[in-house]
C-alpha cells in the first residue's frame, strides 16, 4: 500500500522518494525453520512430559526455583548445573522447574536435549532466540530485522549466533532502557547433544556471556556428569561462577518412589477403566517395587509403563506385575547365591532382559535389525532375542520406550512401523 493513499490537497517539491516493501519470507520465519521447536518446555512432541509428582524432590525443586528468582538483595551465581546418573529424575527436575519459573514469571527459555531429533547444536541458540522472541515484541523486531537482512545469521558459528541473536539485541534493548530483566534460561540433557565439542563451547559461551554480564540471564543446565562436562565446569574461568549440585542415586527416596508407585498404578487403572481389588498391588508388592527401583525413579517409570503396555495389548495386568515381581526376586536370589556386590543398576538390566525376552516373534527381525545396528552391543543379542515369549509381549510403543530409556542412536532410515 501506498504512503500517500488517500492524501488529499498536498504540495510536495523537489523530494525525492523510495517507497520499499519487504519480500520473501521474515526475519523470525527464516528463524523458525533453524530451530527446534519440539525441544522447548511446552512442546506437543514432548507430551507428557516428565515431572515430578506432588511431594517428590521438594527440595531440589525449592532450591532451583529460589535461585531462578531471587528476592531484591540476593545475587546467587549465575550458572546452575544439577549433575546425575541416568534414571534419577533430572529431567522431571528440570521441567518441573522450568514450569513453575514460568509462572513465576521468570522464565526466559527452555531448551530439552534428546538423541530423538532434538541433539542439533547448531539450532541450539537459534531455538533460545526464537523462544525469546514470542514472548518479547521488541527484541522480537530487532532480530527479525537483523537476520532478514543477514540471512547467513542463522547458520553461522555458536558463537557468532550467541552474539548477533542474543547478546547484541539484549544489550541494544538494555541501552534503549528496553530490558527485559532477569530471566532463567533450563536446558536439560545437554550430554544428549550430538557433538561433545559442542557441549562444552556451550558452556563456555554462556559462562563468558555470565563474566562480561552480556546477557541479564541464569543458565540451568541438568546433565549426567560426562568427563568432558565435569572437566568444562570445573575450570578455573567457569567454576567461581557455578551452583553445583548432585542428583545421586539413594535409598533416601525410597518413600517417594512409593509414593509414585501408588498413585501411578491408581492412575493406570482409572485411565484404563478397570477395576481390581483396593489392595492391588499389596504393600508387600510395592515393597519389593521400591527395593527393585533402589533409588531409581526410571525403574518406577518403567514399572508404570511395563502395567500400561500390557493392559494395552489386551493383557492381564496382574500378570504383568507378577511377572515384575518374579524378575526381581529371581534377580535377588542370585545375587544372594553368588554373594554379588550389588550394582545400582542390576534391577534395570534385569527388568531391561525381561522387556527383551517378551518381544514376540512377529517383532522379533525388526527388533534385531534396529538393536543390531548399534555397534557394541552385537554379541549380547541373541541371548537376549532368540526366545521371545509370545502372548504377552510388548507392543512396538513398548519397544520404543526400550529404546530411548536404552539411549540408542537409530538411524532415520529405521523405523518401527508395527501397530502399537
Amino acid at each position: 500500500m501506498s504512503i500517500f493513499s488517500n492524501a488529499q490537497n498536498i504540495v510536495i517539491n523537489n523530494s525525492q522518494f523510495t517507497d520499499v516493501t519487504m519480500s520473501g519470507p521474515s526475519g523470525i520465519d527464516i528463524l523458525l525453520e533453524r530451530s527446534i521447536p519440539d525441544a522447548a518446555y511446552n512442546s506437543s512432541a514432548r507430551h507428557p512430559p516428565p515431572t515430578c509428582f506432588p511431594g517428590t524432590r521438594e527440595q531440589c525443586i525449592e532450591d532451583i526455583v529460589h535461585w531462578a528468582t531471587p528476592t531484591e538483595g540476593q545475587n546467587p551465581p549465575r550458572i546452575y548445573w544439577m549433575k546425575g546418573p541416568g534414571g534419577v529424575g533430572k529431567s522431571a527436575v528440570a521441567q518441573t522447574c522450568t514450569e513453575k519459573v514460568k509462572a513465576l514469571g521468570g522464565l526466559g527459555a527452555g531448551f530439552f536435549f534428546s538423541i530423538n531429533g532434538r541433539d542439533d547444536h547448531t539450532r541450539f541458540f537459534t531455538s533460545l532466540a526464537y523462544q525469546l522472541s514470542t514472548e518479547h515484541s521488541d527484541y522480537r523486531d530487532l532480530i527479525d530485522r537483523r537476520i532478514y537482512y543477514n540471512k547467513l545469521l542463522v547458520s553461522s558459528t555458536l558463537a557468532s549466533q550467541f552474539e548477533a541473536l542474543i547478546a547484541g539485541p539484549l544489550q541494544e534493548l538494555e541501552n534503549a532502557g528496553k530490558g527485559i530483566g532477569r530471566r532463567a534460561v533450563f536446558i536439560d540433557g545437554l550430554d544428549e547433544c550430538k557433538d561433545q565439542d559442542a557441549q562444552c563451547e556451550i558452556i563456555e559461551i554462556i559462562a563468558e556471556s555470565v563474566r562480561e554480564h552480556t546477557t541479564p540471564f541464569c543458565w540451568a543446565f541438568f546433565s549426567r556428569p560426562e568427563p568432558h562436562i565435569e572437566a568444562t565446569f570445573t575450570t578455573v574461568d567457569i567454576a567461581p561462577l557455578c551452583r553445583k549440585t548432585l542428583l545421586s542415586i539413594s535409598r533416601d527416596t525410597d518413600s517417594e518412589i512409593d509414593l509414585y508407585l501408588r498413585n501411578g498404578f491408581r492412575a493406570v487403572l482409572l485411565r484404563h477403566n478397570l477395576s481390581l481389588p483396593a489392595s492391588w498391588p499389596s504393600d508387600k508388592e510395592i515393597q519389593i517395587l521400591v527395593n527393585g527401583a533402589a533409588g531409581l525413579f526410571i525403574f518406577a517409570v518403567t514399572v508404570l509403563r511395563f502395567i500400561r503396555h500390557a493392559i494395552m495389548s489386551g493383557g492381564d495386568p496382574k500378570e504383568a506385575l507378577h511377572t515384575i515381581i518374579q524378575s526381581i526376586s529371581g534377580r535377588h536370589q542370585i545375587l544372594l547365591a553368588n554373594d554379588d556386590q550389588r550394582h545400582p543398576f542390576a534391577e534395570m538390566d534385569s527388568f531391561y532382559l525381561l522387556i527383551m525376552q517378551r518381544i514376540p516373534d512377529e517383532m522379533l527381525a525388526s527388533a534385531q535389525l534396529v538393536l543390531n545396528h548399534r555397534g557394541g552391543i552385537q554379541s549380547s543379542l541373541p541371548t537376549y532375542l532368540d526366545s521371545p515369549k509370545s502372548g504377552s509381549g510388548i507392543s512396538a510403543t513398548g519397544f520404543t520406550q526400550f529404546c530411548i530409556l536404552k539411549k540408542l542412536k537409530m538411524d532415520p532410515s529405521l523405523r518401527i512401523e508395527l501397530a502399537s
